[in-house]
Formats: structure tokens, C-alpha cells, sequence
């Protein structure tokens, strides 16, 4: 059986190639990357959206950190006890102010303010 791919076949492809194509760029993910670095978070603040990746990353040489939030509604934003070169992330569900911490270094503290 011989296929036909006609004119308007071919726009309705395009259309909806077009469509993806634009709810993709819309929808872009950013990852951003945090530094655990000298028993601080470097930044110490940062804006993100929904759906973003926060990446923390323990660049300490001899030194582990456990992230972790009290903040209603942001409690998902917690890593296991991360050794010293461990990369690990999260995708942040909702908006709002989030105050992260590490539950091994009480004085580190990262703000970050998730908007939609």
C-alpha cells in the first residue's frame, strides 16, 4: 500500500511541532547549582521557579553536610548525608520562601524564593 503525505498532512505536522516547540521553551528547566563550600552555601540566596533543579554540591575536603527544610510546604527539600564530592538535587514542587539548612552545621543557611 502506497502512503500519501499530502500538503495538509504536512501542515498539521508542522503545527504541531511548532506547538511542542513553544511549550517547550516556555517550560525551560534551570538547574542551579549551590555550593556547600568553607561550612557555608554558596550562594547563600537565590530565586528559582517551580520545576527548577536546586543541585547541591559538597566541595569540602574532609567535611559532610545533610540538607534539609523545616518550612511548610518545602520538607521534600532534604539530601542524605552528602561525603565530600557528592552532587546530588532536587526539583522544587511549589512556590514560596524556603529556609534550607544543615542538620551537621547549624549556622549554614540557604533562602530560596520559588515563584510559579
Amino acid at each position: 500500500m502506497k502512503k500519501i503525505f499530502t500538503p495538509i498532512a504536512a501542515g498539521l505536522l508542522t503545527g504541531l511541532f511548532l506547538s511542542a516547540t513553544i511549550v517547550a521553551a516556555q517550560g525551560k528547566v534551570s538547574e542551579i547549582v549551590i555550593s556547600q563550600k568553607g561550612k557555608k552555601f554558596v550562594p547563600g540566596r537565590v530565586e528559582a521557579k517551580v520545576g527548577d533543579v536546586l543541585t547541591f554540591v559538597n566541595e569540602e575536603k574532609r567535611k559532610r553536610h545533610n540538607v534539609y527544610s523545616k518550612t511548610a510546604g518545602f520538607k521534600y527539600l532534604k539530601i542524605r548525608k552528602q561525603k565530600p564530592g557528592d552532587r546530588d538535587s532536587v526539583t522544587l514542587k511549589n512556590a514560596g520562601t524556603a529556609t534550607i539548612r544543615c542538620a551537621l552545621h547549624p549556622k549554614m543557611k540557604l533562602t530560596v524564593v520559588v515563584t510559579e
